[in-house]
């Protein structure tokens, strides 16, 4: 939150601030998807009315969710193990492109909490499917699903790559199961439905909640008449125009840039961990086979889609630096290390005192061709956090507003900051102030934010091309 309010207003956030301060005021709002979803300007027109209009406040929202997904983080501790939460929560606080774009008046740090919310909700439902401690975590992952679909059209893209992984693991599930009892195909699926029948109801009060907060906010508070197919309808006939005229298009590669310049640790280390854990055989296997997936496919969906734009790439660095933080951790376990000990002393225990005294020679061996690859392994840590941590600093409070910067894409000049002290130096004056904003190019935003003021006091404002 330090110096929140202190970077100009990108176009985009301005014209978020200005829907939400019209949405405010008049109570109207009519969902379009070139604007994104209802729940950013509903959650920020409540915190405009507590705590006033400005830059700071506008940012408020994104700021919650950007700690709050950290903070998620923990109750993965399960799967990543202590070290791995903390050096996920590490990475991904300290990540440029996640500080930045929680300090942003857009949508994606809401998407970010909630796509990781709902993965959590899901495996823990799954954990306990046998115990009454699943409702809380199916409640969670319908909640969170519904307030992502509420908030941005990409929503639509996670529904499909977790549903996609769902119904692919969910057929090699089938298909093992049938090959190992080895019964009729017919009555394999009598089986696995009727397993999966006493669990419908509960799936149907959660679709039923997740509709319900979807067309709450979407109808902005039930005053709006909308259908759920409408809504669908309209945002992928309008995203997928987008696309195909490739509004703001891009290199395939678009996002690699971005990640090699702002990442590095997070990339360098979160491609060591998918090739680590769909190596290395344990209990949470399946779980970073989830994840490696989710990272791979997220970097391809994103980098196929022809709307290139920095703030996308949050939702590719999310998986990937969890990867990372969890590759970290079970690095500086030393738990390889101890598991090649106990093999050694179990072979010199079937072996012998002959046995014993050749692997006390090879014991150095082992030990300096490990303390070598740990050496090398923290030098490249170390080398990629410093420049890392430059960049975030450097990004977030110094070069925020500096157009060669990769992460400040369309980004509004420090002048208008400068303009507006003018403006109100003029305005102190007895005669009535005109302006006239000439802007053949329609890129007028974000001035109609900075001079929302003066609309209200009555001095005259236009904008003429």
């Amino acid at each position: 939150m330090f110096d929140l309010g202190d970077r100009v207003f990108h176009h985009d956030e301005s014209v978020h601030a200005s829907f939400t301060l019209k949405l405010l005021e008049t109570e109207q709002y009519r969902y379009d998807p070139a604007y994104h979803g209802p729940f950013l300007f509903h959650s920020t027109a409540v915190v405009f009315h507590s705590l006033g209009i400005n830059d700071t406040t506008a940012r408020l929202i994104p700021v919650f969710f950007g700690v709050a997904a950290t903070l998620l983080l923990f109750l993965l501790k399960k799967e990543l193990g202590e070290r791995g939460v903390l050096w996920s929560a590490f990475l991904l606080s300290f990540s440029p492109s996640m500080v930045y774009f929680s300090r942003f008046f857009r949508n994606d740090p809401i998407i970010v909490f909630c796509t990781l919310a709902t993965v959590i909700g899901g495996i823990r439902y799954l954990e306990n499917l046998h115990s009454p401690k699943r409702y809380p975590y199916l409640i969670l992952a319908a909640t969170s699903l519904a307030i992502a679909v509420s908030s941005k059209e990409n929503a639509y893209l996670i529904i499909f790559m977790f549903g996609a992984y769902a119904g692919i693991y969910s057929l090699y599930r089938f298909y093992s199961y049938w090959k190992k009892e080895k019964l009729s195909l017919k009555r394999t699926l009598v089986l696995k439905i009727s397993s999966i029948f006493p669990f419908v109801p509960e799936v149907l009060i959660s679709g039923t909640l997740f509709i319900f907060i979807v067309m709450l906010f979407y109808t902005s508070l039930f005053r709006t008449p909308e259908t759920l197919f409408s809504i669908v309808e309209r945002a992928f006939s309008h995203w997928m125009e987008m696309h195909r005229i490739e509004r703001i298009g891009g290199p395939f590669y678009f996002y690699i840039p971005i990640l090699l310049v702002y990442e590095s640790p997070i990339l360098i280390f979160g491609t060591a961990g998918i090739v680590h854990f769909l190596k290395k055989k344990g209990e949470n296997t399946s779980f970073f086979m989830f994840l490696s997936y989710w990272a791979v496919t997220s970097l391809l969906l994103y980098s196929y889609l022809q709307e290139k734009v920095p703030w996308l790439v949050v939702h590719i660095v999310l998986p990937v630096g969890i990867l990372a933080g969890a590759y970290l951790g079970d690095f500086f376990s030393g738990t390889p290390s101890r598991r090649q000990k106990n093999l050694l002393e179990t072979e010199n225990m079937n072996s012998g005192t002959e046995n014993m005294n050749f692997e006390t020679d090879k014991k150095p061996a082992f030990g300096t061709k490990r303390s070598r690859a740990h050496t090398f392994v923290v030098g490249i840590l170390a080398l990629t956090l410093i420049i890392s941590l430059i960049q975030c600093i450097s990004v977030n409070f110094y070069r925020s507003m500096e157009p060669d910067e990769l992460m400040t894409y369309s980004q509004a000049s420090s002048d208008i900051q400068q303009v507006m002290k003018k403006i109100e130096v003029f305005n102190q004056g007895p005669e009535t102030l005109r302006i006239s904003v000439v802007d053949p190019d329609n890129l007028y935003w974000p001035l109609p934010w900075y001079l929302r003021i003066m609309k209200k006091n009555s001095i005259l404002y236009k904008t003429s091309s």
